[in-house]
């Protein structure tokens, strides 16, 4: 089924049975509006209300018929007995490109034998003959034609041959559908109520599209005045009615249409067609799952094939079926992740948020090429656009379920980011930035990443960015690190460097850095080693002297104390003094005993810890003998130092 473009519109053409029979009551075009809106190729259904007014003047056109001026009287010898409408419509497709008639009034006809009174209630409010009828386009319109005609009594058999011969165009379809075999049943009851002498009027509107929601705009409206011949054309004022078929409305009030008309004369009809918007099954998130998308699928494919569905809404369809299909993936794999996490799989779950990655990704990214492919294309941008982007939002909800959740759709979005991004000369904040997101998800190993396009694209980014910041942000300061001399004064330059790598996100400036740092450790550690092997040596000659010095102040303060006080007397704060001189005596063989002893190990810790170790014991020695000196001066006297 092959579509074209083309301004839509609905024409009825109102004709009769023939303009000259004389018991033709002719349907004068009195008004014809149509709306200035643009109805594009989505407004592809066609409604038609049809309303009668001033029934009650049917009496007045018979009589007219009957006895208008200059009649040969001769020719109305039989008595009218119905005021029968209907309708043709032509090139319709599900009529088999038959042109089925169907019945809309037919009124009984009384007479008194001095005048006729047509038998019309008050209270038709209006006739839908057509509900959301797909156009082809074969065609700019579908041609409608409506008959009124006054019947006689001898000429009841043409209704019979009317009800007869669409009755047998019906039977030669194959597949007639149930909008069309509804007409049967009209036809049965055009039959009934003509046979008891009834009013009948049309009630089985052509249905195609039974509870589906449509967007509705009027298209435009025709009034046809039915009169007979000699009538004249009627002088209406209409500006007011055209102002209120302007509002864009849904459907007309019957109450409106009859008081801005004001016309009282003759009877009149008034055509309203409307053009529908097709609108596709709006989803929630919660409802999309894989059963719900094959019967979509099929109910659309059926609508495609039965002719009410365009081939560009049918294509535009099956691309929305694919992209909920990427939806159901998503919440299929947010089920396992759910899963595992409450299990604590850990393994498990960094696969599982990488399938939520590559199913979110495959989202956003059908989405946004959509969009280019049908930039133009209206069906897309009417209809599905916005459901793509409501899809999508669920989605992005979705993925606010916990901060792995948040961080894995932040990670996609950055890679559609940089898909253009890339290209463009990033600043060194920027590319932080998006290492920042990279890397912020737990992801499976860089071989299992590998064998995917998103996780070859996560590993390839990764790289890009990762180069660019080691190259503008370290790789001068690492190369100028290596020829550096481990000594103190380079340490600032080492530690700013560790302090800046510390706080990237990039592991490649982060190992480089490390790399760098343990080579200069090494420079630095050999050359402390060195001068403390040299202080070593000041040291231990400082304490060989120091040993001497040490045992000669306890030997003069022993003599001194021995040649002062006898044995027997010496008093207690002298005792005192002469207790702690042979502590000192003791801590000055322990120092000899170090000395003698030496380090242990070639490490710098250990050169440093023995070094320090003769330093303390020096110093507690020293302090010691000064306290003693200091407190009591006659017991040193012996020893000038």
């Amino acid at each position: 089924m092959q579509f074209k473009r083309f301004t839509p519109f609905f024409l009825f053409w109102l004709l009769c049975y023939g303009a000259l029979a004389q018991n033709a009551v002719q349907t004068r075009l009195a008004y014809n509006f149509t709306d200035k809106f643009t109805f594009s190729d989505e407004w592809q259904y066609l409604s038609t209300d049809i309303y009668l007014f001033n029934g009650s003047k049917f009496t007045r056109v018979v009589n007219e018929l009957e006895n208008g001026a200059g009649r040969d009287k001769k020719n109305y010898r039989k008595d009218l007995e119905y005021m029968f409408i209907s309708a043709q419509l032509k090139n319709i497709k599900i009529f088999g490109n038959e042109n089925v008639i169907y019945p809309l009034y037919n009124f009984n006809i009384s007479t008194d034998k001095k005048e006729y009174t047509t038998e019309v209630s008050d209270n038709i409010e209006v006739i839908r003959i057509i509900d959301k009828l797909p156009v082809s386009d074969e065609s700019k319109n579908i041609e409608a034609t409506i008959q009124a005609k006054a019947i006689t009594n001898d000429e009841t058999g043409d209704m019979f041959n009317i009800v007869s011969s669409q009755l047998l165009n019906i039977s030669k379809l194959t597949n007639p559908s149930g909008a069309l075999l509804s007409l049967v049943g009209e036809f049965g009851n055009l039959l009934g109520t003509t046979s008891k002498k009834k009013e009948y009027r049309f009630s089985s509107t052509i249905r195609l599209y039974e509870g589906q929601d449509f967007d509705t705009r009027l298209h435009s409206v025709r009034m046809y005045v039915l009169v007979p011949p000699d009538a004249k054309q009627p002088t209406l004022r209409m500006a007011r009615f055209a102002e209120y078929l302007g509002g864009g409305h849904a459907n007309l009030d019957r109450r409106k249409i009859e008081e801005l008309v004001n016309y009282k004369d003759y009877p009149f009809l008034i055509i309203a067609n409307y053009k529908s918007l097709y609108k596709t099954d709006v989803l929630s998130g919660n409802e999309i799952n894989t059963e719900l998308i094959e019967k979509r699928k099929q109910k659309i494919t059926n609508a495609h094939d039965a002719g009410l569905v365009k081939d560009e809404t049918f294509k535009q369809e099956m691309f929305y079926i694919e992209y909920l299909r990427t939806f159901a993936e998503l919440k299929q794999n947010l089920n396992h992740y759910k899963l595992n996490y409450r299990n604590n799989i850990s393994e498990a779950n960094s696969k599982t948020l990488f399938s939520i990655i590559q199913s979110y990704r495959n989202i956003k990214s059908l989405q946004r090429q959509r969009e280019k492919e049908f930039a133009k294309n209206s069906t897309f941008q009417t209809i599905f656009k916005p459901e793509y982007q409501a899809v999508a939002a669920s989605a992005d909800l979705y993925l606010e379920g916990d901060h792995n959740l948040k961080n894995s759709k932040e990670l996609v979005l950055t890679l559609l980011e940089l898909d253009t991004e890339i290209k463009n000369n990033l600043n060194a904040a920027k590319r932080e930035a998006y290492l920042a997101k990279l890397n912020a998800v737990e992801l499976p190993n860089k071989e299992y990443l590998a064998t995917t396009i998103e996780g070859e694209a996560i590993n390839r980014y990764i790289t890009l960015l990762e180069d660019m910041q080691y190259k503008e942000l370290f790789e001068k300061d690492v190369n100028k690190l290596a020829t550096l001399a481990g000594t103190d004064e380079n340490l600032a330059f080492r530690n700013s460097l560790m302090e800046r790598a510390g706080a990237t996100k990039c592991v490649r400036c982060r190992e480089q850095v490390r790399e760098a740092v343990l080579s200069f450790n090494k420079r630095y550690e050999a050359s402390k080693t060195q001068e403390a092997r040299k202080k070593t040596e000041e040291l231990r000659k400082l304490a060989d002297a120091k040993v001497t010095e040490f045992l000669k102040k306890k030997y003069c303060i022993d003599n001194n104390i021995k040649s002062s006080f006898p044995a027997e007397a010496v008093p207690a704060f002298v005792a005192r003094f002469s207790e702690k001189n042979n502590d000192l005596g003791k801590q000055t063989e322990e120092l000899n005993a170090f000395l003698k002893e030496g380090f242990k190990g070639e490490k710098l810790e250990n050169i440093t810890d023995y070094n320090n170790r003769l330093e303390v014991l020096m110093k507690q020695i020293e302090d010691g003998f000064n306290e003693i000196c200091t407190s009591e001066k006659n017991l040193c006297g012996c020893y000038s130092g």
